[in-house]
């Protein structure tokens, strides 16, 4: 199967396992030459007609919008640092309160969040090692970074923003002191003696970069070049990035690179979802990388080698757009030709034998059924644990991706 950089990537990409299936299952078009009729294709009860988007529209979009922008803005710690190979989640955080139970920021700092007026934060985290929830990181010999971007309406209430959360944070413990970040002046860091970690913030325009780092030993000079390389990086990336006004978040397109309404959903083509992150998104242009797949190694130079330049996530459903058709075909036969020891081919779709599927144990768990279906430039994986119900699933988003054209 595809391991994704992330841990919570793999959560968008697999999606629920379970899906509950309403609505008409229609298979629109004729074929052209040389392509599949998709009226011959099993949908079962899968919607294949394109999602109208806009009558989806919900307030709580916007932020979520603006956010999944900042995924394309943000640092990915394993650029700076090669040793981080594992990941340790990420995702939008749209709210003070999500934003607050980071571990890049004290949850003591929600009250500083709620009077700035946080619109909506960004937070990925990479490791040296695999994430163990059940053995304290502080225990290990990691190195970790975690970066969250967080958006505030205005450069001087991200200004303030950061010293105050510098503020507060320091102040939880008697033993902190502060830390000279080299070459950022205005950043705010503190750590305390003998501990491995160091926290830091810094507003650049309208977003505060916060910064929680690990070290395998408490090195505080090797912590401060460590922050200053991410903020190197991180302030490269935030110069070519424009913050949506606050006054036109409300306004952002649902779906920027026109992918979201040719993905599959559970259910009416005219049924209103919101957009969240983990379920209901596009990730567009540089923001798909979260989903580009660290392992095997072959799968991610097939993902480079396609110029994948934008990513959908619908539930159990992933969508991605490469460069050209025989790229997209090409990334499923690799996936195919190097999947797990845990993994086994079995029978596409009938009538539709360029699928490829394959089932997955893993300990205890039930199998996982998953195929990964191309049409043109677009590639897609459908997953879930009754094996004909994928095989369903893969052939209506063919034939979605087919009437979409």
């Amino acid at each position: 199967m595809v391991e994704h950089r992330t841990a919570v990537t793999a959560r968008l990409t697999l999606g629920a396992l379970a899906v509950l299936l309403v609505g008409c299952g229609t298979v629109q078009g004729a074929a052209t030459p040389g392509e599949i009729d998709v009226r011959s294709l099993d949908v079962g009860s899968y919607t294949t007609a394109p999602a109208d988007l806009e009558a989806g529209r919900k307030s709580t979009d916007g932020p979520i919008l603006e956010g999944l922008r900042m995924a394309g803005a943000v640092v990915f710690p394993h650029e700076v640092d090669p040793a981080l190979t594992h990941s340790w989640g990420t995702d939008v955080l749209d709210t003070p309160r999500r934003a607050a139970d980071t571990s890049a920021i004290s949850n003591v700092n929600l009250p500083v969040l709620e009077r700035h007026r946080m619109i909506v934060a960004f937070d990925v985290a990479e490791g040296s090692q695999a994430f163990d929830k059940a053995k304290p990181a502080i225990e290990t010999d990691a190195r970790i970074t975690r970066v969250v971007l967080l958006r505030f309406p205005g450069a001087h209430t991200a200004a303030d923003a950061a010293r105050e959360l510098e503020a507060t944070d320091f102040r939880v413990s008697p033993d902190n002191q502060p830390v000279p970040i080299p070459g950022y002046a205005a950043a705010h860091a503190h750590w305390r003696p003998g501990i491995k970690t160091i926290g830091a913030t810094f507003a650049h325009g309208e977003i505060v970069v916060s910064l929680f780092l690990q070290h395998p030993s408490p090195d505080i000079d090797a912590l401060a070049t460590r922050v200053a390389a991410i903020l190197d990086a991180q302030t490269t990336l935030l110069d070519k990035f424009t913050p949506t006004a606050s006054d036109r978040i409300a306004e952002l397109p649902r779906d920027p690179d026109d992918l979201l309404r040719r993905i599959l959903i559970p259910g009416p083509a005219n049924q209103q979802i919101a957009i969240s992150s983990r379920e209901f998104a596009a990730w567009p242009g540089r923001a798909g990388l979260h989903y580009r797949p660290a392992e095997p190694a072959e799968l991610g130079a097939a993902w480079d080698r396609g110029g994948v330049d934008s990513v959908a996530n619908s539930y159990s459903t992933t969508l991605f757009r490469f460069r050209d058709d025989a790229t997209a075909l090409a990334f499923g036969t690799t996936w195919q030709n190097t999947l797990s020891a845990a993994a086994h081919p079995v029978a596409p779709p009938l009538d539709l034998p360029q699928a490829r599927c394959a089932e997955r144990r893993a300990g205890t768990a039930p199998a996982l059924t998953r195929c990964y279906v191309s049409y043109r430039r677009y590639g897609a994986f459908v997953s879930g644990a009754e094996p004909a119900g994928v095989r369903q699933q893969a052939a209506a988003q063919y034939a979605l991706l087919a009437n979409a054209q």
